[in-house]
């Protein structure tokens, strides 16, 4: 046993780094996935928030100054613009990274254009607000009501987008089931010889 023991030292060394580097490689490939993660939260919750901020320049156009109309339209184009840039990048950047979240995506920028874009064209035809009380935009005026279902799809997609997938694994194998004893034959009835018709052994008459 002794001389077992001696035999196997050289080598301890060796399985020890061995398992250590198994384990950081564990914990490295844990960390980049928490990293990954984190980076996706952050960009798709950019990606959602740059339309809300899209709606709300439907808000910022009916709220601009009435005594600097010139001003307020260089302004309020090169925020639209910069909202409209960024809004295609993220259109782009969610269809590369997760395709299934990129169409949610899609939807929810077409639809944000269509009826914030309506919302903003009726606000540039209208006057801007002149007294505190025109600053309340009641839902006749700025209706995005329809802009909630393609919301909730985009969470929806991004929710199942981030969700971990599969179970993990079982480190042991289930136990298997025990198997029933074999039944045990009765012993042949007095004056029946083993196997003959009519006996235990014998089958059905």
């Amino acid at each position: 046993m002794a001389d077992a023991i001696k035999a196997f030292g050289p080598y301890a060394a060796v399985l020890a780094a061995l398992v250590t580097g198994l384990i950081l490689g564990v914990q490295a490939r844990i960390s980049r996935r928490a990293q990954l993660r984190e980076r996706k939260q952050e960009l798709l919750a950019s990606a959602y928030e740059v339309s809300i901020q899209y709606t709300e320049m439907a808000y910022a156009v009916r709220r601009r100054r009435a005594d600097a109309a010139a001003e307020e339209r260089v302004r309020l184009s090169e925020q639209l613009r910069e909202i409209q840039a960024r809004l295609t990048w993220h259109e782009a950047w969610v269809r590369f990274e997760a395709p299934e979240v990129g169409a949610a995506y899609d939807e929810l920028v077409a639809r944000t254009r269509t009826v914030a874009g309506r919302s903003m064209k009726d606000a540039w035809l209208s006057p801007p607000v002149v007294d505190d009380t025109a600053m309340v935009i009641p839902t006749s005026v700025v209706d995005l009501r329809a802009l909630a279902d393609v919301r909730e799809r985009y969470m929806a997609a991004v929710e199942a987008h981030l969700r971990p997938r599969g179970r993990a694994r079982r480190l042991l194998p289930r136990p298997r089931r025990a198997m029933p004893p074999p039944p045990v034959p009765a012993p042949p009835a007095v004056g029946t010889a083993p196997g003959a018709p009519g006996g235990p052994a014998g089958g059905s008459p």
